[in-house]
C-alpha cells in the first residue's frame, strides 16, 4: 500500500493535496476534479487549471494503464501549491519505472502523454524513489 507520506517534503508554507486512488479507469477523472477544487482556493491562476488538469489526466492515466505494480497497490496523487505561484504535482505508484523516451512521430497512436507534459509543464522529470514517481512544475505566468 502507498502512504500519502510518500509525497516528496516541501517547504512548510506549501498548501498540499494529497489523495489515494484506486488504479481504475476512473481514477483520471477523480484525480482531474481533486486538483480543481485544489486549485479554487489558492492564487494559481485559473487560466493555468485546464493545463493542469491536462497534466494531472496524463499522468494518472498512465499509472493505470502502464504500471507494472500490482492493481491493489494504487496511486498517490500530490500536488503542491508553492510560495512562488507555481503548482508541483507528482503521481506514484508501486511500479519498477520507465526510462523516457521521445515520441515516435511516425507512431500515430499514444505516446503524448509526456510529450505534453514536455511541451506544458516549467519542469518535469521521473525518479524511482519509492516505486515510479512522475512529477511535473507549473510556474504561474507573471501579471501584466
Amino acid at each position: 500500500m502507498i502512504a500519502v507520506a510518500d509525497c516528496a517534503p516541501h517547504p512548510e508554507d506549501a498548501r498540499t493535496l494529497k489523495i489515494k486512488l484506486e488504479r481504475e479507469p476512473q481514477a483520471p477523472s477523480v484525480a482531474r476534479a481533486a486538483v480543481a477544487r485544489f486549485t479554487e482556493r489558492s492564487e494559481f491562476s485559473p487560466a493555468e487549471v485546464p493545463t493542469l488538469a491536462l497534466l494531472v489526466s496524463e499522468l494518472v492515466s498512465n499509472a493505470v494503464l502502464h504500471s507494472d505494480a500490482l492493481p491493489a497497490s494504487g496511486i498517490v496523487l500530490c500536488a503542491h501549491l508553492l510560495d512562488r505561484g507555481t503548482v508541483r504535482v507528482e503521481v506514484i505508484d508501486r511500479g519498477s519505472g520507465f526510462t523516457a523516451t521521445p515520441r515516435d512521430p511516425a507512431e500515430s497512436r499514444g505516446g503524448y502523454g509526456l510529450y505534453l507534459v514536455d511541451k506544458q509543464a516549467t519542469r518535469w522529470g521521473v525518479d524511482r524513489e519509492g516505486g515510479t514517481r512522475v512529477w511535473f512544475e507549473i510556474a504561474n505566468p507573471p501579471p501584466r
